[in-house]
């Protein structure tokens, strides 16, 4: 499947609200716990902070959007921390392990770096090892386990932490 990295454009809200709504519906990838609507995910890409990330894998086909990643200011309003972003990535269901997670993170460091960030957070469900796997082989350390951190469906999920310096 051929797909491109770019920034996120307003017009990609349905699309990947598509993505994210299946990756919730599945309850396994993501401690998200309610669907996202169209105009919910519009109004992100409009509020997104000036210096975060934000970019799309598309499908040259039809320009579906297959994957994203995010970098946002880990405390918007605190200087000590300015030089941490916090990272978030989805990638389809149906497109996982074809590169695209790979892809984004090559943009996404590039400009995050760009961006004055020096290091990335990311928090990640413990329950899902291949999203563990996948950042600890993008050059993330695992610091920690965040036990109980979230409630999905009834359940406490526990959160792996895991970290990368930018060089």
């Amino acid at each position: 499947m051929e797909f491109s990295i770019r920034r996120v454009r307003e017009e990609d809200a349905a699309s990947i609200v598509a993505l994210l709504n299946a990756i919730i519906r599945a309850g396994t990838h993501t401690v998200m716990d309610r669907e996202v609507s169209v105009d919910e995910q519009r109004a992100f890409i409009r509020g997104f902070p000036d210096r975060g990330v934000f970019h799309v894998a598309v499908s040259n086909r039809d320009q579906r959007v297959l994957g994203l990643q995010d970098v946002v200011p880990l405390a918007p309003g605190s200087s000590a921390t300015r030089h941490v972003g916090e990272i978030s990535t989805f990638v389809a269901l149906a497109s996982q392990r074809l590169g695209i997670g790979r892809s984004l993170c090559q943009a996404t460091f590039a400009a995050a770096k760009a961006q004055g960030f020096l290091k990335l957070w990311a928090t990640i469900r413990a329950h899902n090892p291949q999203a563990v796997a996948f950042y600890q082989s993008q050059g993330f350390r695992v610091v920690g386990t965040a036990e109980k951190h979230a409630v999905v469906r009834g359940q406490y999920i526990d959160e792996i932490l895991a970290e990368k310096l930018l060089h």
